[in-house]
């Protein structure tokens, strides 16, 4: 019989929530929003102390003794040799030899007995007890890592949106008024595991008009900014038109989706266009700036 001493600790989930925060309380009033969302678990922990007692025997196999006795009828001069040989060198051989080969050599000449092998030991259990040695409550906290929440508005529509290696992520509004025609809220929806959290987020009059504007920019030139235009379409754009949308993104507050949107248009124009277009874009901001200068 052998004892077995083992740690078991067991790990009980009490509580799991995803939480969302974000940088604009409860009115978003800017088109770009910070959001971290965060993974919590609540656990009760409880360390265990296993004995257990163990039987270990090899069953019987009558066939085997075939060709056991023959092995055991040759170990036994080995054996009376090994230990004679240990008595005269004064217990220099180990042990673990000399009574290894003795004890082979006997289970061999035993015609009820097979010789051990560790290929076919059998292992009892004849009594196991569990002691408790200590219980707590441990709290996990981690940033959900690289994982798609969705950002939906009010109306249903909804885009999704990738969490960095900080759990954290930039939400453009702008991307959500590409397909929804009036934000009056935005939900951002969170998943780990089965767990499931929402987070409501009222827009601003001023931002939901500003928003519908840049909307209607952005849809009209939603083809040259993917590049899916042929070369007609380019060259049937009305440059200063273009130029005076671009200028109201920036007047709006969405001068990165004007650059965006500039960038891209720009890379399918000719070069003539490109030199019309900036032409414009400068003669509006000198314009713009002079009605800055006689207001102020």
């Amino acid at each position: 019989m052998s004892t077995i001493t083992e740690s078991q600790v067991i790990r009980d989930l009490k509580t799991h929530t995803v939480d969302i925060d974000s940088n604009t309380g409860s009115l978003v009033t800017v088109p770009q929003i910070s959001v971290a969302v965060q993974d919590s678990k609540a656990f009760r922990v409880k360390s265990y102390e296993m004995k257990t007692d163990y039987d270990f025997s090899t069953p019987y196999q009558g066939l085997r003794e075939f060709y056991e006795v023959p092995v055991g009828v040759a170990l036994l001069p080995v054996g009376v040799v090994v230990n004679l040989a240990d008595f005269l060198l004064l217990g220099l051989i180990p042990n673990s030899i000399t009574d290894s080969i003795l004890d082979t050599s006997f289970a061999g000449l035993n015609p009820f007995m097979n010789i051990e092998s560790t290929s076919r030991v059998e292992r009892t259990e004849i009594k196991s007890d569990k002691k408790l040695l200590d219980e707590k409550d441990e709290f996990v906290k981690l940033p959900l890592v690289n994982k798609e929440i969705t950002v939906s508005s009010g109306d249903g529509a909804s885009i999704p949106v990738m969490l960095d290696d900080n759990g954290k992520a930039e939400i453009s509004l702008v991307r959500l008024s590409a397909v929804s025609d009036d934000i009056e809220k935005i939900i951002i929806t969170a998943k780990s595991e089965d767990v499931v959290s929402k987070k409501d987020i009222d827009v601003s009059r001023m931002l939901r008009s500003q928003l519908q504007q840049a909307s209607a920019i952005t849809k009209k030139y939603a083809n040259l900014a993917k590049k899916e235009v042929k070369g007609d379409d380019v060259k049937q754009l009305d440059i200063p038109i273009f130029a005076t949308d671009l200028i109201k993104l920036n007047k709006l507050g969405f001068e990165g989706e004007s650059l965006r949107i500039e960038r891209s248009v720009m890379s399918v124009m000719s070069d003539d266009q490109k030199n019309l277009l900036k032409k414009e874009i400068d003669k509006l901001l000198k314009s713009e700036l002079a009605k800055g200068t006689v207001a102020g």
